[in-house]
């Protein structure tokens, strides 16, 4: 019996040896219909984040102004205060569809206390403050019922700087932002100092 057992194990062997190496890879058949989608998978790392957008927003650094007095030509008396800072990016495109907006420090570059433009203030000591602005082509033009100018206090460091930003019109807006919040338009638009 044993060797019947031997034997039938021996042809076994052989007939599955042959059998794999007497097969050969046949042409691939035809694609099969897609099967049903599966669970949705975890969300995945955030990205890195992105370079920064300005939106083609064009800042000023901090400008020295000068403010000269306008005089009563019949009078003599100072009616206001006058100024005007160049900005030749201001277009009829800015004009028409940007935003256009103005801010003065009247603190010190390490201490600042920003306001935006136009101003209207009570000082104690010396009264009302009136400042006010229009845009033409090329210019902001000031008015002020005193004095604005940057000056150096008596430690040596500048007082009363003023900024512009200009924002193009053509893109609808993102975000609701405060324009006269000087902090917010900083952060939104990254500016830096």
């Amino acid at each position: 019996m044993k060797h019947c057992t031997l034997k039938h194990f021996a042809v076994f062997v052989l007939s599955v040896g042959l059998l794999f190496t007497a097969c050969k890879k046949g042409d691939a058949g035809p694609q099969g219909e897609e099967g049903p989608a599966g669970p949705a998978g975890s969300k995945g790392d955030k990205g890195d984040k992105g370079e920064a957008g300005s939106a083609n927003v064009i800042y000023s650094g901090w400008l020295d102004v000068a403010y000269t007095p306008a005089v009563s030509s019949t009078t003599g008396d100072t009616l206001a205060w006058e100024a005007e800072i160049a900005a030749p990016k201001i277009d009829n495109a800015i004009l028409t569809s940007g935003i256009i907006k103005v801010y003065v420090n009247a603190g010190t570059p390490t201490q600042p206390a920003v306001f935006p433009l136009p101003v209207t203030d009570l000082f104690a000591l010396t009264g009302l403050l009136n400042l006010n602005l229009y845009f033409t082509a090329g210019k902001i033009n000031l008015y002020a019922t005193d004095n604005a100018s940057t000056y150096t206090n008596t430690s040596g460091v500048k007082q009363w700087q003023y900024r512009y930003v200009l924002a193009p019109g053509g893109v609808g807006a993102r975000s609701a932002i405060d324009w006269n919040n000087y902090e917010q338009v900083k952060a939104y638009l990254e500016l830096k100092d």
